[in-house]
C-alpha cells in the first residue's frame, strides 16, 4: 500500500442516507482480508474531547453558540482529529473514511449561515490543518425537498442543525454544488434518490477503483 495513505469522505445535507452508507461500508470493510487497514472517523468527533464539542454543536439547546463560535468549534474539532486520528493514520498507510470534514463547514457555516464566503474557508482550513484534504469525496446529492419529506416521518433524535428550515438545506445545497463543481477532480456525485443497495455497490466500486489505482 501506498505509504501516504488514502483519504475519503463523506458529504451530503440532512437525510441523504450518508449515516446508511458508511454503516454499509463498514460492514464491507469488515468483511476484507485487509480490514486493520481502515479506519472510521466522524466529525466533529472521535476523541472524548471532539465528542464533547459534537455534542454542545449539535445538540446544546440551553445557550446556542453564535454563528462565528459554531464555526469555530468545527474548526477546532478538526484540528483535534486530523493530528490525534487521521493523519497519524494516513502516515501509517492507512485508508481513513471521514463521515463529513472541511466541505461541511463550506456548505454549512459559509453557504448557509454566511459566516465568511468560500474562498476565506479554504484559506482558514489550510492555515489550521495545512495540505490535508480528502483524496476522493462522495456526495450524496439528495434535493432539499426530498430531505424534507423524509425528516418528516422522524419525530424524534433531530439535531439542532437539522432543525432549520428548507431555506438554509437550500443554501447548503448551493455550498455542496459549489464545492464539488470547483474540485471536480475529487468528487463523486451519487444520486441518493436510488436504493441503499443500488448506491452502497456504486460506493465500494468507485473506491476500490481507487485502492487499486494508489
Amino acid at each position: 500500500m501506498n505509504k501516504k495513505g488514502l483519504f475519503i469522505s463523506f458529504e451530503g445535507g440532512e437525510a441523504c442516507g450518508k449515516s446508511t452508507q458508511i454503516k454499509l461500508l463498514k460492514e464491507y470493510v469488515s468483511t476484507l482480508k485487509n480490514k486493520e487497514d481502515f479506519v472510521f472517523v466522524r466529525e466533529p468527533g472521535g476523541t472524548p474531547l471532539t465528542e464533547e464539542i459534537r455534542r454542545l454543536l449539535l445538540n446544546y439547546e440551553i445557550d446556542k453558540p453564535l454563528p462565528m463560535t459554531e464555526l469555530l468549534l468545527f474548526c477546532a474539532a478538526r484540528v483535534e482529529d486530523v493530528e490525534k486520528i487521521i493523519k497519524p493514520a494516513l502516515e501509517k498507510g492507512k485508508i481513513v473514511i471521514a463521515d463529513r470534514f472541511y466541505d461541511s463547514t463550506i456548505a454549512y457555516q459559509g453557504m448557509a449561515r454566511n459566516i465568511m464566503n468560500v474562498e476565506q474557508i479554504l484559506k482558514l482550513t489550510k492555515t489550521i490543518i495545512g495540505d490535508i484534504k480528502p483524496d476522493l469525496t462522495f456526495y450524496l446529492k439528495l434535493s432539499p425537498e426530498e430531505a424534507f419529506k423524509r425528516k418528516s416521518k422522524i419525530n424524534e433524535g433531530l439535531d439542532r442543525i437539522e432543525k432549520e428550515g428548507l431555506l438554509f438545506h437550500k443554501q447548503v445545497e448551493k455550498g455542496y454544488d459549489y464545492i464539488s463543481n470547483l474540485e471536480k477532480e475529487r468528487f463523486v456525485i451519487i444520486d441518493a434518490n436510488k436504493t441503499p443497495d443500488e448506491i452502497s455497490n456504486e460506493i465500494i466500486k468507485k473506491l476500490n477503483n481507487k485502492i487499486n489505482n494508489m
